[in-house]
């Protein structure tokens, strides 16, 4: 059975994207999810609260899929930025986000617009880390405005071509364009060294949101709760196997990040199709955390 703040979450998703964010009460919530409203309060202090996890919940599972697609690719290859960029456009897409991000946007409500900016930062600063490990360290200090020119680039792009051709957009031509005009106006700022986003002051944001360490030790605790979960009537072999194996390498004294990349990938996608798809997205999101920090710390940049 489900766990009950994730049928609240994807209630509540389902909600914000059938009737609108306005639309939707906290009593359509509780009905949805059929649950009583102390339920609903024992996990969420009010509907932004609720908006909240949606997003988050969301972002995690697209931060899953970015970093399976970097396996065994070369980091600065614009063409797997491109995959990356196209695989999680298509996550949106699939949970239709679009409408609801461009109608929180409009609401004169400063508490969401906090969620949707927080929401939209991490999207920028991942794309100016990835800026940085295709265009190098020249243009460094310019990679924040780069990142948000491309994402204000595509939306217009994409809403004109909406508009005039009436069809769904071809994600691939738009965020290929979108990343030639960033390639080209990025020569300029760096021959004019003007700055509108100053790096240290994007940078104070950034720390703002930036994740706490994550230790081997906090994994393994999440996975061996997980393990002793999931029933093993339910679920197919390979997923068991998985999550064992996932465990026995973090138990590692030393746990080998290229295994963990390996595994990580089939382990989230074996349970794609159960009730445990967002437990094991978090949990991979996780590991990607932790092998992120401990290649950092070895200097290492693939």
């Amino acid at each position: 059975m489900k766990d009950r703040k994730q049928i609240v979450i994807e209630s509540t998703l389902q909600l914000f994207t059938e009737k609108g964010y306005q639309h939707t009460s906290v009593q359509d919530i509780l009905d949805k999810a059929n649950i009583s409203k102390g339920t609903f309060y024992n996990y969420f202090s009010s509907k932004n609260e609720c908006l909240k996890a949606v997003l988050e919940q969301n972002r995690l599972e697209r931060n899953v899929l970015k970093e399976e697609i970097l396996v065994g690719k070369k980091k600065d290859d614009v063409n797997v930025l491109i995959e990356q960029l196209i695989a999680t456009l298509k996550i949106k897409e699939k949970y239709n986000l679009m409408p609801l991000f461009r109608e929180i946007s409009f609401l004169h409500d400063e508490e969401l617009q906090e969620i949707l900016a927080e929401h939209r930062f991490h999207e920028i600063t991942w794309l100016k880390n990835r800026f940085y490990d295709i265009y190098g360290e020249e243009g460094k200090p310019y990679y924040y405005e780069c990142a948000v020119v491309f994402f204000g680039t595509f939306q217009y792009l994409s809403f004109y071509w909406n508009l005039a051709t009436n069809m769904m957009i071809d994600l691939k031509k738009v965020v290929t364009r979108s990343l030639k005009y960033v390639e080209s106006f990025l020569p300029e700022m760096i021959k004019s060294g003007e700055i509108l986003l100053e790096p240290q002051e994007m940078f104070l944001l950034e720390k703002d949101l930036a994740y706490k360490s994550i230790t081997s030790k906090q994994i393994q605790e999440k996975l061996e709760k997980f393990c002793k979960k999931i029933p093993t009537i339910e679920l197919p072999q390979k997923s068991l196997e998985l999550s064992s194996l996932l465990l026995d390498e973090i138990k590692r004294e030393t746990p080998r990040m290229s295994v963990l990349e390996i595994m990580l990938q089939p382990f989230r996608a074996s349970f794609a199709e159960t009730i445990y798809k967002y437990e094991a997205e978090e949990i991979a999101n996780l590991f990607w955390l932790f092998i992120k920090m401990q290649n950092k710390q070895k200097g290492i940049n693939k």
